[in-house]
């Protein structure tokens, strides 16, 4: 039996529902979430003119794929004119909940459970487990489940940055702290790993107090890597999508991490649903920070660039309701979109749809084509085909859903 499968506590023979294609080889992955519910009418799937659909201002314009245009979204039509091309957008996702944090464990894990990881533990566990660390978490949502091992997070205060660095949550005033310069740093790092050494030959042998040591001395080169990427900033530095992007991208040039998880948000515009243009821009100005850093560096297997190596997923957990409410808000929806890019899959595609009430249109999973008789697009159809693209064997943690197999083209 697999790791993975053990892992879950899972025994036998795992089904499949059809003959699927193996997994495409394997791809890093960073999940983008923007939290809170976006309106897809906004910029994504456009509904212009359409009775029972309350949309903004625009035009619909090509750029790539087909988005919805207007002046007051710059960054939004900067990030589409450079990166259109190699976007495929998914419509239709059907999440079947209201509740924020059902739909994000839906979209996020493919599945209803509170313990499943997502698909960013999984990535990891599966394809980087050999990494300082294998999946680094920088926003709020995210589901480690029975891989927390191999997960850090930043945390809502950068609690992780506060560990490395101590001062930065609990700034001095008024006393001058004790320090100690790199050649006593050198000093005491040898004195701590002379006695970890100690105590494993003496104590450490073998069983749980070996892996206590070995885990132990294992986790100050784990601190060394985490603070080689670039500083982890100050508290709730996580808000700012680019320098979650920054971060991410030296996680991965580095090795340190296989998978990252970053978030931007709130996009629950419940009122004033024009607040859905400042936060597209901030999605957008960070993913442009993103795309561009990785496309400025080379491949780590086999050439290409780090983008050719890492699918950029950006989802968010649900959609927003067609009419505004008395509050010129939006309320929620049950169906939403996503964007997926790089990792050498193809650009400039529109998988999915919804029909003139935003709901989702049933089709065929193999082209992403609407088709009468076709499968409505859920969640789980998208984690499973999110799974396929990066190189994971989907039937191992979602054995009973079929991926969206248009996903890998």
């Amino acid at each position: 039996m697999t790791g993975s499968a053990a892992a879950l506590g899972i025994t036998g023979a795992l089904p499949r529902t059809r003959a699927w294609a193996a997994p495409a080889p394997a791809k890093n992955l960073v999940l983008v979430v923007a939290y809170g519910g976006w309106d897809t009418t906004y910029v994504l799937d456009p509904k212009p003119g359409i009775a029972g659909i309350d949309a903004p201002d625009g035009e619909i314009v090509e750029l790539g794929v087909p988005i919805f245009d207007h002046a007051s979204r710059p960054n939004t039509r900067a990030f589409f004119a450079a990166h259109g091309d190699r976007v495929t957008l998914v419509h239709g996702l059907q999440v079947q909940s209201l509740v924020h944090n059902d739909c994000s464990k839906r979209v996020l894990t493919g599945t209803q459970s509170d313990t499943s990881p997502d698909v960013g533990a999984i990535a990891a566990f599966e394809l980087g487990s050999d990494r300082p660390v294998p999946y680094f978490v920088m926003g709020q949502t995210s589901y480690a489940g029975p891989f927390a091992s191999i997960a850090a997070r930043a945390g809502t205060a950068n609690q992780l940055g506060t560990v490395l660095e101590p001062t930065i949550g609990f700034p001095l005033t008024g006393i001058t702290p004790f320090g100690i310069d790199g050649e006593e740093q050198k000093l005491v790092r040898a004195h701590v790993l002379a006695r970890a050494e100690r105590r494993r030959s003496e104590r450490g042998v073998i069983g749980s107090n070996r892996a206590k040591l070995d885990d132990f001395i294992a986790s100050l080169q784990r601190g060394d890597d985490l603070r080689a990427i670039g500083g982890l900033g100050s508290f709730n530095y996580t808000r700012d999508l680019g320098v979650q992007a920054g971060l991410a991208v030296s996680a991965l040039e580095r090795e340190l991490s296989w998978a990252v998880q970053i978030e931007t948000g709130s996009f629950d515009t419940h009122n004033a649903n024009e607040q859905q243009t400042v936060q597209h821009e901030l999605l957008f100005a960070g993913l442009s920070v993103l795309l561009d850093a990785l496309a400025g560096k080379p491949g780590k297997r086999g050439g290409g660039t780090l983008l050719d190596e890492t699918v950029i997923a950006v989802v968010s957990e649900m959609g927003r309701t067609p009419l505004l409410n008395e509050g010129l808000g939006k309320d929620h929806w049950p169906v939403t979109s996503a964007l997926l890019i790089g990792g050498g899959l193809p650009g400039g595609r529109v998988l999915g749809a919804t029909d003139d009430a935003l709901s989702g249109r049933p089709i065929d999973l193999a082209t992403g084509q609407p088709t009468a008789g076709g499968t409505t697009l859920a969640y789980h159809n998208f984690a499973a085909g999110l799974l396929d693209a990066i190189g994971v064997d989907a039937s191992l943690y979602l054995p009973n859903s079929e991926p969206l197999h248009a996903l890998r083209g």
